[in-house]
């Protein structure tokens, strides 16, 4: 009566909160024990709403799925008998959502009985294939046990999967001979039985003969060839029988001439589509999507007989038709070819006749990089500067198809194609031009500089292209100025170029120097500000790449380089800090020490001595520091040098102060702190020797700073001194000193935030970092720090943050002692990792007990993808370092997973993969658990759908 009352609620009741009220109930009344008999009422009632006795229809079937543990065996046949019976009720249409949900019941049920219900396609063939008034109901389960055999979300145990499918895969002649000998009334009744046979023919094996000669296979050609409702189970047979065939050609030869021998109409209607292809694109795009499929499928397949008989005419015309599916104007279906081109390049680069079949596929793809052009085109009708994700992401994916062709058409002739395409191509307007730039920024980046190259004609002309106005009010000038963009990212691609003529490496440095200055009109529009910005952000970015590679050549232009770079520093950061990048590439090359100098101050000395105008400003500060970390990051002097001695200099006397000013005067800005320490790293890492002076004073700031906020980028920095000076016997001791102030601060927050640790994961990462470089570079600061104890027991705690970083970062330190644990057991190990593991094995062996128990109850509640790759690691190091104890702390840690996830004989199964197997084998365990627990929750969660007419259960 409440399951009643509370499905009365959820489908009449107009007040939403009494609607969640009674889902939350009927949710959780699912999982209980009371749930079969309630439900298997409900079916029995032909006066309750059909919406109830969906819900328990649902509801049967998540039970069979999830919770069949319940039961005893004695109410096995019981329950099948009467599921049976409830099915048989429902095969009118107007029932078929229900007879959907039984039929996937009995389907789950006969899987879970496994040997208690040993015959179950014979006994559903004596209920439901003697009358065809019955027939769909025969037809819905028999498609169901198939696809349920292999659904993971049915909580069973291995054995009885494999018991079912073997059984199954007895019966498949059977089954198909049924569907054989079915005369069909309806459309409806004949897709029924294409469902079942793809389902079976994706399930069993069988013999390429009876596959050939089976009268389903001319049927389903027939009706793609004619379109209509059946036309996509027909496609989804036959690309599924052409995936089975590809796995070996040999055994299905007689498959795939049956196969091929159909091919002709669908080739007709594709030509015939052709001659209207937009129409056809409108009126039928689901029949075009169907050949391309049918036809890459094929390819797919073919790849092996492709290689021997590429002279094939048969052979030729599955690759033609492919190439005129890729070139189809429409996104989905001209993708579908992509992987085939990759594959099939993939194949020929890799055979020992490489040169040979090269030559035999070059025309091909020649077409392809041709294919690849157009389909880069942007639309004329819309503003390509707005183009949305997918567009961008279509665009890529054609760049990849490019560097398929380079492999067989070799870089520097598919230039020249691309360029002749170029020319022949003037008259088809700017977009086609643009095309043509996308495409040669990949190439010409690829192929070998050559002086006689129509590329030069091409770069001569792109500075004047790119520095002619545009009127951004029409849509001709949008275009233009999108094109202008493209053709500035060119220049960069082609750097390489630039550097072999120093005349055009600085008109196209100037070029571009002209529009980093440039800005937008006085009062323009958004969307006119954002062009601008993105032709600048691609104008920077060449300017980049053309200073790295025309390095040698600009020694001379220096000055005008930083004069630029101060004219510019106004440019948002992202853009300047290219051009940082850019010009501090080529001062930090500079071979006169008293140049190397000079172009270092003019960099450093505008940022340094702007630092205090702008101390009231975070952000602003920020980006000064990210400038002066790129600077430093470029240089590259020797020890001793007079470079080096002026590089120690800078950085006492500037980037030394402006990072301590900036921790001083904003140790609560995260991004500040972080800034300043990653200037202290780099600086650190340029000159450690001229550094180290400076060391005590940066160990007693970051104390100073992180007792103030425990921002991690403190824990951090100590990282890095460690990694620099753990060998220098006058700074241990101030490591020593670091370590223990920072891991004891750090360790009284994470204390404190113990219920809250997803809120601190930055600090849980540096702070795990810390420990795990420490006892990389400086174990005994480690193993001596009072803090070891507790950080070690937190483990337990630690392990359920799902960031990333964070997690990444505590199972590296889970690793780092456990191996070492593990390496004091050998026999001959290392002395010094012995001690050490000795050392650790007392602390490790008091935490790991309650660590495997915390990973299984993490599983249990469905750790992040990353973490579930990193679990079988951690479970192997905990049984290498402790293999007598293992055991028995996994089967503390197995009864942390739910039963409906399990059973106590899967379980048993799974742990003894990870004792005793070895890493696919702990892996595999590991992930089966996982996916079964997060199937588990996601049904304690309650998935809502509408169907029969209303809301309901899934």
């Amino acid at each position: 009566d409440q399951a009643l009352q509370a499905l009365q609620a959820l489908y009449s009741s107009p007040d939403s909160a009494t609607k969640k009220q009674a889902d939350d109930w009927l949710t959780k009344f699912q999982q209980t024990p009371a749930a079969w008999q309630v439900a298997d009422s409900i079916l029995s009632r032909g006066d309750l709403p059909l919406q109830f006795r969906f819900f328990a229809a649902q509801t049967m079937r998540t039970k069979v799925q999830f919770d069949f543990y319940e039961l005893p065996a004695e109410s096995y046949i019981r329950l099948r008998d009467s599921l049976l019976a409830h099915i048989d009720r429902f095969r009118a249409q107007e029932f078929q959502p229900i007879h959907t949900m039984l039929a996937i019941a009995i389907a789950d049920l006969a899987i879970q009985l496994d040997s208690a219900w040993p015959n179950a396609v014979q006994l559903l063939f004596e209920r439901f294939g003697q009358n065809p008034e019955s027939y769909s109901t025969l037809l819905d389960v028999l498609r169901m046990l198939p696809e349920e055999n292999m659904n993971y979300k049915l909580m069973t145990d291995t054995q009885k999967r494999q018991s079912s499918r073997d059984r199954l895969q007895q019966t498949a002649p059977q089954v198909v001979q049924f569907l054989l000998t079915l005369q069909c009334p309806s459309v409806n009744a004949r897709k029924k039985v294409l469902e079942c046979f793809l389902s079976w023919i994706k399930f069993t094996n069988l013999q390429a003969a009876d596959i050939a000669q089976n009268p389903l296979i001319p049927e389903c050609f027939k009706h793609v060839t004619e379109g209509g409702e059946l036309s996509e189970t027909a496609t989804d047979i036959i690309v599924e029988i052409l995936r089975m065939s590809s796995l070996d050609l040999t055994f299905f030869q007689p498959v795939i001439q049956a196969i091929l021998s159909h091919l002709g109409p669908l080739q007709q209607k594709f030509a015939t589509s052709l001659a209207h292809v937009e129409a056809a694109l409108e009126a039928d795009p689901d029949g075009l999507l169907q050949i391309c499929r049918i036809y890459v499928e094929t390819g797919e397949c073919l790849v092996p007989l492709i290689m021997e008989q590429i002279r094939n005419d048969e052979v030729l015309n599955i690759l033609h038709v492919i190439l005129k599916c890729t070139d189809l104007p429409n996104q989905e279906i001209s993708s579908i070819p992509f992987e085939f081109w990759h594959r099939l390049a993939n194949e020929i680069c890799r055979r020992p006749e490489t040169d040979a079949k090269i030559d035999q596929f070059q025309g091909i793809y020649m077409e392809l990089l041709s294919v690849m052009i157009r389909r880069s085109c942007m639309s004329p009708n819309e503003d390509p500067f707005q183009a949305d994700d997918d567009i961008v992401h279509y665009r890529q994916r054609l760049l990849n198809l490019a560097e398929d062709c380079l492999d067989i058409l070799t870089p520097n002739s598919a230039l020249e194609h691309v360029l002749k395409s170029l020319q022949e191509g003037q008259r088809q307007g700017v977009l086609m031009q643009e095309a043509h730039f996308f495409c040669l920024a990949t190439i010409g980046a690829r192929a070998e500089v050559r002086a006689d190259s129509v590329l030069w004609q091409l770069i001569h002309s792109l500075p004047p292209l790119i520095s002619k106005p545009v009127d951004e009010n029409t849509k001709e000038g949008v275009i233009l100025q999108f094109t202008k963009k493209t053709a500035i990212q060119l220049l960069g691609h082609l750097a390489k170029w630039l550097k072999s003529r120093p005349e055009f490496l600085r008109s196209a440095l100037e070029m571009i120097s002209s529009l980093l200055l440039q800005q937008a009109p006085p009062g323009a529009p958004a969307h006119v500000v954002e062009r601008v910005k993105q032709v600048q952000q691609s104008a920077s970015m060449a300017f980049k790449d053309i200073c790295y590679a025309g390095k040698a050549q600009l020694h001379d232009l220096t000055p005008q380089l930083t004069q630029l770079y101060v004219s510019t520093i106004a440019l948002p950061a992202r853009m300047h800090l290219f051009i940082v990048d850019g010009v501090g590439h080529v001062v930090t090359q500079l071979k006169s020490d008293e140049g190397f100098r000079q172009g270092l101050e003019q960099l450093v000395m505008p940022l340094v001595n702007g630092i205090t105008s702008e101390r009231e400003k975070p952000q602003v500060l920020s980006e000064i520091l990210d400038r002066l970390t790129t600077i430093i990051r470029q240089v590259k002097v020797e020890n001793g040098s007079a470079k080096a001695a002026d590089v120690g200099t800078l950085i006492s006397n500037g980037f030394w102060p402006v990072a301590r000013q900036c921790l001083e005067w904003h140790p609560g800005d995260s991004k500040c702190v972080e800034k300043s320490c990653r200037l202290l790293k780099h600086s650190m890492r340029c000159v450690p020797d001229l550094f180290k002076p400076l060391v005590p004073a940066v160990a007693t700031t970051l104390v100073t700073a992180f007792q103030t906020q425990q921002h991690s980028s403190y824990c951090y920095s100590a990282e890095i001194l460690a990694d620099t000076y753990n060998k220098d016997p006058e700074i241990v001791p101030v490591l020593t000193s670091l370590f223990h102030q920072l891991s004891s601060i750090a360790l009284q927050c994470l204390a404190n935030a113990h219920d809250r640790l997803e809120t601190i994961t930055e600090l849980i990462e540096d702070f795990y970092g810390m420990f795990e470089r420490y006892l990389r570079h400086a174990p005994m600061i480690v193993l001596e720090a009072p803090t070891l104890p507790p950080t070690l027991q937190l483990w337990q705690d630690v392990i359920f943050v799902q960031q990333k970083e964070a997690i990444e970062s505590v199972i590296a330190f889970i690793e780092a002692v456990l191996v070492l644990v593990a390496e004091a057991g050998k026999r001959f190990g290392d002395e010094r990792k012995v001690r050490h593991g000795q050392l650790l094995r007392p602390h490790a062996m008091q935490v790991a007990p309650g660590l495997v128990v915390a990973i299984f109850k993490l599983i249990a509640q469905v750790p992040t993808r990353y973490v579930q790759e990193n679990l079988p690691a951690i479970l192997e190091s905990i049984r290498a370092a402790f293999p007598q104890e293992f055991g028995s702390w996994l089967e503390a840690g197995l009864k942390q997973i739910p039963p409906s996830a399990a059973s106590p004989a899967e379980q048993l199964k799974l742990g003894e993969q990870i004792v005793r197997g070895d890493d696919s084998m702990v892996y595999d365990a590991v992930t089966d658990l996982c996916y079964r627990c997060e199937q588990v929750r996601l049904r304690e969660r309650g998935n809502h759908d509408d169907a029969a007419g209303g809301k309901s259960k899934r």
